[in-house]
């Protein structure tokens, strides 16, 4: 019960900061101009912007499904795509959940082990990240005179201001941690060397075993051609549903590709926060980005934010909640038999 409170509890902080930051946002701004921007919208745009989302989830299953038919497993697209969006479900309520819930829904509905499933979900995160990093880097470089300025008053200045004296405080509090973290390392891998049979660091290991080898499926994939194609269209897809919104309000019509690429970076950056769906933080960075960037005035900044995030949110409830309905009358079908 305790634990159930704890969660509860983290919820409601969370989405609490999400939506302060969302007031923050908002406050002070021409309410009945945005509600313009809104009315004045082209839906058309704004729905393909949503199928694009949506292929990109199913895109993400056939991806995922490569790397659990590495390590011998046979699962459909299909159901891995319904546990994808499952999992998109689970992070609304809670940050990073999403996670865990695909890997112990398809575990369930497929038999296949919960920590070898971890692990190819750790595999296909590190790839992922490492394409955000390759676009963020890729936005800086092709932008880089104009994002100069932008960064250096946005991040450098507010830094150098502060002095240093606030800083040292900081940089010890950091090495604190980081003495803490090294020697909680150590440690751990003590106790994992020769652990006793059923103890805790035995199941520890076990778990850290079949996790390892989802995370090495990587390396043994079979047809790394076609995951690196997948990666390219799942982010071509998201990109696209960032640069069609572009076109769906007249503010922002002029903006060409490099800008859809600059937002794709911020916007991703402000969903990996840890606040349900990127609530507040999405919304913040796209403002920030487009008014202090691209000199948009921060009404229709702040429909551009609201529109884009709203795609993503609404797709993700739909096919979310259509697909835990699918599984569970799947479970219960399969118990009955």
């Amino acid at each position: 019960m305790n634990h159930r409170l704890r969660r509860y509890v983290r919820v409601a902080f969370s989405l609490g900061l999400g939506l302060l930051l969302l007031w923050l946002i908002t406050r002070g701004q021409d309410i009945e101009q945005i509600m313009s921007e809104f009315r004045s919208a082209d839906y058309r745009l704004i729905f393909l912007a949503m199928l694009c989302a949506f292929c990109s989830h199913f895109l993400r299953a056939v991806r995922w499904n490569m790397l659990i038919r590495t390590m011998g497993y046979r699962t459909s697209s299909r159901q891995t795509f319904y546990a994808v969006m499952t999992g998109y479900l689970a992070n609304l309520a809670i940050p990073r959940m999403g996670e865990i819930t695909r890997c112990v829904t398809l575990s369930k509905s497929t038999a296949t082990p919960f920590n070898a499933l971890a692990g190819t979900v750790v595999a296909e995160r590190v790839f992922d990240v490492f394409s955000l990093f390759a676009i963020v880097f890729i936005t800086i470089i092709s932008q880089f005179g104009f994002l100069k300025n932008f960064l250096d008053k946005l991040f450098w200045q507010p830094m150098v201001s502060r002095g240093l004296e606030n800083w040292i405080p900081l940089l010890a509090i950091g090495l604190g941690m980081l003495a803490i973290g090294l020697a909680i390392l150590f440690f751990v891998r003590n106790k994992l060397r020769n652990p006793l049979e059923n103890s805790f660091f035995y199941k520890i290991k076990r778990q850290l075993r079949g996790f390892i080898d989802g995370v090495k499926t990587i390396r043994h994939l079979r047809g790394k051609a076609w995951f690196v194609l997948y990666t390219f269209l799942i982010w071509g897809l998201y990109f696209m549903t960032v640069y069609l919104c572009f076109f769906a309000l007249q503010a922002t019509s002029h903006l060409g590709l490099f800008a859809g690429l600059t937002l794709l970076a911020v916007g991703s950056l402000g969903i990996l926060a840890p606040v349900p769906g990127g609530i507040g933080t999405y919304h913040f960075l796209t403002i920030i980005t487009l008014t202090e960037l691209y000199s948009i005035a921060s009404e229709p900044a702040t429909s551009y934010a609201y529109i884009t995030h709203a795609t993503q949110i609404i797709v993700n409830i739909i096919g979310g909640t259509a697909s835990w309905i699918i599984l569970s009358l799947q479970n219960k079908s399969r118990l009955r038999s």
